[in-house]
């Protein structure tokens, strides 16, 4: 009998397919490492315990846990930009 928690879905806990999301923390994998504020692009959700599947503009796929990622928005990138520091 299958496990029902090994299998993935496209939306849970707030995040759906195609979400961006950035990491908070530094993430280790084997053999690789992820640093914080990393834009991802979610591509599926694990269950028990919840993970986030996503993949960076390479195309890596990468599991984080919850705790370690935030939904990004396209304006906190642009409002983080200082206006008045001109070169």
């Amino acid at each position: 009998m299958a496990n029902i928690y090994d299998e993935r879905s496209e939306n849970h806990a707030g995040y759906n397919e195609g979400t961006k999301v950035e990491t908070t923390v530094d993430h280790h994998e084997v053999n690789r490492d992820l640093s914080s504020g990393k834009i991802l692009t979610v591509v599926s959700i694990a269950h028990y315990p919840t993970r986030v599947i996503a993949v960076d503009e390479n195309g890596l796929e990468w599991t984080l846990p919850l705790h370690s990622i935030k939904e990004y928005h396209e304006s906190q990138a642009t409002s983080d930009i200082d206006v008045n520091n001109e070169k």
